[in-house]
């Protein structure tokens, strides 16, 4: 798998050797029972699943299969996360006819045999908060605003700065942020996900959105004028939002002493006692 699944768009392969199974998997490789005719987890072997067990392979419930989307509840290639049914349904396959909620029961009946049904709940309601997350605070934004900003910019794709910024920031750091998550890697989720998805937003989308939208404020063709002045709009919407209002240093006075107050506790914790 990991000769397509890895690298700084879908690094799987990479996140599956950081989480817990991929750890698990190299510690007891030789209680996987790798060699056996018949490979079903929950009966031949427990010690820690692979890409295919997850994915692919048959349990006491469900056959094998090659299609590795019938138990994947979130599509997190495109700039936001959606459904993958609606993914299939744009290419016209059989599986748009299977819900996301089936495919997640499918891959909950992998689960089981390892993690007891609480467990997989958490699982899940954490996952789906994290792509919840990226979604509403940066993808579904991040989409609008570049489209505002197309008509300021050369037709040419890749032309401008502003192409790359964005591009990146959903295909490279969005993307780790999201498959991380679905995956169980904290740093691939954080330090390689949403710590660089914000960081490019705020030090370089943001700033790079604002400049284009001043630079053709009045622009002697109208309709570039009017381009730039609904993508300012835009963007002081979104960054008057809940999501971002500290980039303008408007946040809640309350959440304002209640994160000093945290982070002055975690401090204290941590500093050398003399």
């Amino acid at each position: 798998c990991g000769k397509c699944h890895m690298g700084p768009d879908h690094p799987q392969k990479e996140i599956y050797e950081e989480s817990k199974h991929g750890i698990l998997f190299f510690a007891n490789i030789d209680q996987m029972h790798l060699d056996g005719a018949k490979w079903v987890v929950g009966e031949d072997y427990w010690a820690a699943p692979t890409c295919a067990t997850c994915h692919m392979a048959a349990t006491r419930n469900q056959p094998s299969s090659h299609d590795v989307g019938l138990r994947i509840s979130w599509n997190n290639r495109p700039e936001v996360s959606i459904r993958p049914e609606a993914a299939d349904l744009k290419m016209g396959i059989p599986s748009s006819k299977v819900p996301w909620q089936t495919r997640r029961q499918s891959m909950m009946d992998v689960c089981i045999n390892c993690h007891d049904a609480q467990w997989i709940d958490n699982f899940y309601t954490q996952y789906d908060a994290v792509i919840a997350l990226y979604n509403t605070k940066f993808g579904e934004p991040g989409k609008a605003l570049f489209a505002l900003a197309q008509p300021l910019l050369n037709p040419v794709p890749f032309s401008n700065e502003l192409d790359w910024t964005w591009f990146e920031l959903w295909h490279h750091e969005g993307r780790r942020a999201r498959h991380g998550a679905s995956m169980m890697a904290p740093d691939y989720t954080h330090w390689h996900g949403t710590y660089e998805v914000a960081k490019r937003f705020y030090g370089e989308f943001v700033p790079q959105l604002i400049e284009l939208a001043e630079a053709n404020a009045v622009d002697p063709d109208p309709k570039r004028a009017e381009a730039a002045e609904a993508l300012a709009a835009k963007l002081d919407e979104v960054l008057n939002s809940d999501d971002h209002k500290w980039y303008l240093g408007k946040t809640d006075p309350a959440e304002a002493a209640a994160r000093a107050k945290a982070a002055a506790e975690f401090k204290a914790r941590y500093e050398k006692k003399k």
